[in-house]
């Protein structure tokens, strides 16, 4: 697994997030995304690390569909 994400609700709509970040729509309920991507320290120890990865704000079904592969 090279990706992992954790998907929340924010209990809340556009009014307060603005518009889903990818189709653009208004949400009713918005959820964030973070993903994170697998990371081997320098002392052998597999983690996972935000760097270099999104973000993102919007209807859940858009925001599954953005996934990476997870299995790469």
């Amino acid at each position: 697994m090279k990706y992992k994400y954790i998907i929340n609700s924010t209990n809340d709509s556009s009014s307060k997030f603005g518009n889903c970040e990818i189709c653009n729509k208004q949400v009713s309920e918005v959820f964030i995304q973070v993903e994170q991507r697998k990371y081997i320290k320098p002392d052998g120890e597999i983690s996972f690390t935000g760097d270099k990865c999104t973000t993102l704000y919007g209807h859940k079904e858009c925001l599954l569909n953005k996934q990476r592969n997870i299995h790469n």
